[in-house]
C-alpha cells in the first residue's frame, strides 16, 4: 500500500458512482462521497481520427447513447475508444473467417502433403477482440447483464416509439 492506494485490490472491481446511481444502488449501502467526479459530457464527442470506418461507426452508435444516459465522462473516452477498436477488430476477423469459409487452417509440407491442421488464427483474434470489448464495455455498462439492471426512464419520443411498436 503506497500513498493510500491499494494496488492489490481483491474481489470484483468497484462500479463507478454514476453506474451505481443508474442501477438504483442495488446493495443499499451508503454511496461513497469522496470519489473523484470527472466532468460529464453533455455534447457528443467526435470519434478519434485514427479509428477505421467500422470503429467510427461503432463510436457514432455508442457515444450518443452513453452521453444521453449520463455515463460517459471525459475520462471514459479511452475506454469507449478501446471498445470501438476491439469490436472493429472482431468484425474484421469475422469477415476473414467468412471469406476463408473454414474454421480450420491446414499447414502443408514443402511437397504439398498435409503437415498439420489448426484452428484458424482469425478465430483466436475474433475471440480475443470480443473478450476485450466485453471487458471494456462492462466498465461503461454495455454488457447485457449490466444493461438489464439500469433504471433509465425513456424520454417521450422513446415511449411513443415503443408504444407504437407493441400495438
Amino acid at each position: 500500500m503506497t500513498n493510500g492506494l491499494n494496488m492489490e485490490r481483491r474481489g470484483r472491481p468497484k462500479k463507478p458512482l454514476e453506474l451505481l446511481k443508474l442501477l438504483g444502488n442495488p446493495g443499499k449501502r451508503p454511496l461513497p462521497t469522496d470519489t473523484p467526479q470527472p466532468e460529464k459530457l453533455y455534447n457528443i464527442p467526435e470519434a478519434p481520427a485514427h479509428l477505421d470506418l467500422i470503429g467510427k461507426e461503432i463510436w457514432e452508435y455508442l457515444s450518443p447513447r452513453l452521453t444521453k444516459c449520463g455515463i460517459l465522462t471525459e475520462v471514459d473516452l479511452y475506454t469507449l475508444e478501446n471498445c470501438c477498436v476491439a469490436l472493429s477488430v472482431a468484425r474484421r476477423a469475422a469477415e476473414e473467417l467468412q471469406q476463408a469459409n473454414s474454421l480450420i487452417f491446414q499447414a502443408q509440407n514443402e511437397d504439398g502433403s498435409l503437415k498439420s491442421i489448426h484452428k484458424s488464427p482469425f478465430l483466436a483474434i475474433w475471440r480475443e477482440a470480443l473478450s476485450e470489448f466485453d471487458r471494456n464495455g462492462a466498465k461503461l455498462g454495455l454488457s447485457p447483464a449490466e444493461r438489464a439492471k439500469l433504471h433509465i426512464k425513456p424520454n417521450d419520443k422513446e415511449q411513443e416509439f415503443f408504444q407504437t411498436k407493441t400495438k
